[in-house]
């Protein structure tokens, strides 16, 4: 028998996701906040039903879509913040996410151990990737220092060593849990996932370009696109970089460490998601220093968790750092190219 360990989880998520209901929001967020409450009672209820013993797996999915409320009511929040992020969409953005894997795994009938486990690699998973990048920006701001300051040479140095951290942090992360380098000799069949891979990450970028243009969205670009508007001489080399050093480091870590650490409590697509969450959440300084509203750096943070599902994707599909290395530092490398021509 389901020990609804799963719904209990669920239940208190929720519980914290209608507290922070209650916290401060922006002014012209009344009616999101009023709608994540309703959410939030959605959830609560059903999570709780469920956990008391009624026999209607049906009221996972509606906890579950209780959570997509709470996430989407959050979104609302923060749009409407025009100068730094309040502790109530904050938080029930963070509910609602903990609501919807909450509603998954009590969807699969997943007992205590098995949740359990979902938690701890998700809390590492978090833990190694603020670490690595720490130390990645540890050493570049060492580097840094010892070269000429000059903006096409500090930003380069800068940029080459810090993926250096993150690809060392995931071979050492790698090596902690056993779980080999996923470096061989590439076949036909991972060239040809790159190749669909490039393809597919360009169309799913147009596409959301088009729908942030459409609903008219606020969104902000990385730090080095700000820097290069002053600087454009600092691109040609990240174009380079974005191939030998940013694309191997980032997916080092991310995708071979990461994702594959999180097969061992979820679904391989499951894993997909859940890393590609960690993934896009190691991205928040890049984006939130570049003075942009709360909204602005949420809509782009959105669209890098939709582009590096197609990333984790090739991973998995190959169990190879090669097709998402390409990837990757083709998507990057032709961001900074284009950015190159329009500032020169």
């Amino acid at each position: 028998m389901n020990d609804r360990y799963a719904q209990t989880v669920g239940f208190v998520v929720a519980g914290v996701g209608l507290a922070a209901t209650f916290l401060d929001w922006p002014a012209g967020a009344a009616l999101a906040a009023r709608a994540a409450t309703a959410f939030a009672l959605l959830a609560a209820a059903a999570f709780a039903a469920r956990r008391y013993g009624v026999d209607a797996p049906r009221l996972d999915l509606l906890a579950g879509l209780g959570g997509v409320g709470l996430v989407v009511a959050a979104a609302l929040g923060v749009n409407a913040a025009t100068a730094g992020l309040p502790r109530g969409p904050a938080l029930v953005l963070l509910a609602g996410l903990g609501a919807v894997g909450a509603a998954a795994a009590a969807h699969a009938g997943l007992e205590r151990a098995a949740v359990r486990a979902r938690e701890q690699r998700l809390v590492v998973g978090v833990v190694v990737s603020l670490a690595a990048l720490v130390f990645g920006s540890l050493l570049a701001s060492v580097a840094v220092g010892l070269v000429p300051d000059t903006p096409v040479v500090s930003v380069s140095v800068n940029t080459a060593v810090a993926s250096a951290g993150y690809g060392l942090a995931g071979v050492a992360f790698v090596t902690w849990y056993d779980g080999g380098i996923d470096v061989s000799r590439p076949s036909r069949r991972d060239v040809k996932v790159a190749a669909v891979g490039v393809a597919a990450i360009f169309a799913v970028h147009y596409a959301l370009v088009g729908l942030v243009v459409l609903f008219d969205l606020p969104q902000t670009t990385h730090s080095l696109v700000e820097t290069a508007r002053d600087y454009p001489g600092i691109l040609p080399p990240l174009v380079v970089l974005s191939y030998l050093a940013v694309g191997p480091g980032e997916e080092l870590l991310a995708r071979n460490g990461v994702q594959k650490y999180l097969y061992g409590a979820f679904s391989r697509r499951g894993a997909v998601v859940v890393g590609c969450l960690v993934f896009t959440a190691a991205h928040v300084l890049a984006y939130a220093g570049t003075g942009a509203t709360p909204g602005a750096v949420l809509v782009t943070l959105g669209r890098l968790f939709v582009v590096s599902l197609v990333l984790g994707a090739t991973y998995e599909r190959t169990d190879d750092l090669f097709a998402p290395v390409v990837v990757h530092g083709t998507y990057d490398a032709v961001q900074f190219a284009m950015a190159y021509v329009a500032f020169a």
